[in-house]
C-alpha cells in the first residue's frame, strides 16, 4: 500500500505544470517555520531591491552635476577669474569710498583738506604705476614698439594735461562733496555721468542725438530728480551743524553734479585724445602720465582753497602724530592703484552684461554699505528714483550694444566712467 501510494506522487511529479495548478493548495500555518522563511525571504528581498534602486539613481544625479558645471565652463571658460576680480573690484572701490566719507565728514574724523589729499593719492598713484612699469615688463612702452617715454611738450599739453585736469576736477569735486552729503545721496546722484557723458559726447560728436538718447537722459533726470527729493537726513549719519544748514545738502549735490559733469568730459576727452595715443596703451602707462597732472593741478588748487599753511597745523597731525596722518593719506592711493589692476583685469575677461550688471549691484551694494556704516537712510521716493536711474542705464547699455552691434565695434561703453577709460586702454592695447 505504501509503495503504492508513492508510484503515485511520483507520477504525479512527473506531470506537466497545467497539471499541478490543479492540486489543492496545501494549507500553512501563520506559525510555521516555512511561512515564516518565506515572509523574511520577501521582506529580505524587498530590501535588496530598494537597495539595488537607491544606487544607480545617486549616479545620475552626480552626473548631472557635473554636466552643469561643465556647460557653465564651457560656455564662461573665464567664469573664476571674472567673479574674483568682481569680488576684488567691489572690496577696493567700497572701501575707498567709506574711507573718503569717513576722512573728510565734518561728523567723522573732519580731514577737512580733501582737495590737497586727494593730490597725494595722485603722487602714490605715479609711485606705484612707475614701480610696475619696473617689476613687470608686459606694462612697459617697449612691448609697443617704442624705446622713449618722453614726449613732446605740446603733445603731453594738447592731449595728456586736458585729461589730467578732468580727472582731477572729477576726483577733487567728488571727495569735497562727502563733507556735506551722505555716502548713499552721493552714490545715487552720482549716476547721473551718464546725462554728461551723452552731453559731452553730442557736444564732440561722438554721439548722435536722437529719439533714444532725448528719452534716456530725460529719465535719467527724472530718476536722479526723485533721489534727491526723496533725500531725508539722518540725525545719526549728518552732524547736527549739518542739521541746522540744509544748504550743504544743496551744496553737496550740486559738487557731485559738478563732478559727474567732469566724468562725461572725461570720457570725452579719453575717447578723443588718449585712444590712439601710444603713450597710453595700458592702464599703468596711462596713470603714469595722467596722475603728474592731476597732482599739479590739485595741489594748485587746494593751496588757493584750503591752504597750505591750515593743512600744515591741522590738529590732526597732533592727534594722530605725523606718522599716523601721513598712513591716513597713503591708504587711499594705495585702494584706487589696486582697484584699477582689478577694473583692468574684469574689463578683458567680462562682457558687457556682466559688467553692466556688476556695476549696478555694486551701487547698491555701496547704498547698503553706507546703511550699515553710517546709518544712511533714504524714503520710498529715494527708492523709486534709484530703481528708474538704474533702469535707464541698464536701457543706456543695450542701446550702446545694439549701436555696436550695427556699427561692428567691439569696444564697450558703460555708465561707469572710471571703466570707461579703462576700457579704451585695455581695447587698444590688446589690438
Amino acid at each position: 500500500m505504501t509503495r503504492s501510494r508513492s508510484t503515485t506522487l511520483d507520477m504525479g511529479l512527473l506531470q506537466p505544470v497545467d497539471t499541478l495548478t490543479s492540486l489543492p493548495e496545501i494549507p500553512r500555518s501563520p506559525a510555521s517555520p516555512i511561512h515564516r522563511r518565506s515572509q523574511s525571504l520577501v521582506v529580505d528581498q524587498e530590501i535588496d531591491n530598494l537597495t539595488e534602486e537607491a544606487v544607480p539613481k545617486e549616479e545620475p544625479i552626480q552626473s548631472s552635476r557635473q554636466n552643469i558645471w561643465a556647460a557653465l565652463y564651457s560656455r564662461y571658460p573665464n567664469l573664476n577669474i571674472t567673479l574674483i576680480s568682481i569680488t576684488l573690484w567691489y572690496a577696493f572701490s567700497m572701501s575707498i569710498s567709506v574711507y573718503n566719507r569717513w576722512m573728510f565728514s565734518t561728523s567723522k574724523l573732519d580731514f577737512s583738506f580733501p582737495i590737497l589729499i586727494t593730490s597725494f593719492h595722485q603722487l602714490i598713484l605715479t609711485f606705484l604705476s612707475v614701480c610696475t612699469l619696473l617689476i613687470f615688463p608686459r606694462f612697459r612702452i617697449e612691448k609697443y614698439g617704442d624705446t622713449t617715454y618722453t614726449m613732446p611738450l605740446k603733445d603731453y599739453a594738447t592731449k595728456i594735461f586736458p585729461c589730467s585736469v578732468a580727472s582731477a576736477g572729477d576726483i577733487g569735486l567728488g571727495n569735497t562733496a562727502f563733507r556735506f552729503i551722505t555716502l548713499s545721496l552721493y552714490t545715487m546722484v552720482k549716476t547721473s555721468s551718464l546725462i554728461f557723458v551723452l552731453m559731452w559726447g553730442v557736444f564732440f560728436k561722438l554721439e548722435k542725438l536722437n529719439l533714444k538718447i532725448s528719452m534716456i537722459v530725460t529719465l535719467m533726470v527724472f530718476g536722479v530728480s526723485m533721489m534727491i527729493y526723496g533725500q531725508h537726513d539722518d540725525p545719526e549719519s549728518v552732524s547736527a551743524r549739518e542739521l541746522l544748514k540744509p544748504s550743504h545738502i544743496f551744496l553737496g549735490v550740486t559738487l557731485v553734479l559738478l563732478a559727474a559733469c567732469m566724468s562725461g568730459l572725461r570720457w570725452a576727452l579719453t575717447q578723443i585724445m588718449l585712444k590712439k595715443n601710444k603713450h597710453t596703451r595700458n592702464p599703468i602707462l596711462t596713470m603714469m602720465y595722467i596722475s603728474p597732472g592731476m597732482f599739479f593741478v590739485l595741489l594748485m588748487v587746494g593751496s588757493a582753497v584750503e591752504g597750505v599753511g591750515e593743512f600744515l597745523h591741522a590738529p590732526i597731525w597732533e592727534n594722530k602724530g605725523a606718522w599716523g596722518t601721513i598712513g591716513l593719506m597713503i591708504i587711499p592711493g594705495f585702494l584706487a592703484f589696486f582697484m584699477t589692476i582689478s577694473e583692468f583685469v574684469l574689463l578683458q575677461y567680462a562682457s558687457l552684461l556682466t559688467l553692466s550688471v556688476a556695476g549696478i549691484f555694486k551701487e547698491l551694494l555701496t547704498i547698503f554699505l553706507s546703511w550699515i556704516v553710517f546709518g544712511d537712510t533714504f524714503s520710498l521716493i529715494n527708492g523709486i528714483g534709484l530703481l528708474i536711474t538704474f533702469t535707464d542705464i541698464l536701457w543706456y547699455n543695450k542701446y550702446r550694444f545694439d549701436q555696436n552691434e550695427i556699427t561692428g565695434k567691439d569696444d564697450i561703453e558703460l555708465v561707469d566712467v572710471e571703466m570707461n577709460d579703462l576700457n579704451v586702454m585695455t581695447e587698444y592695447s590688446t589690438k
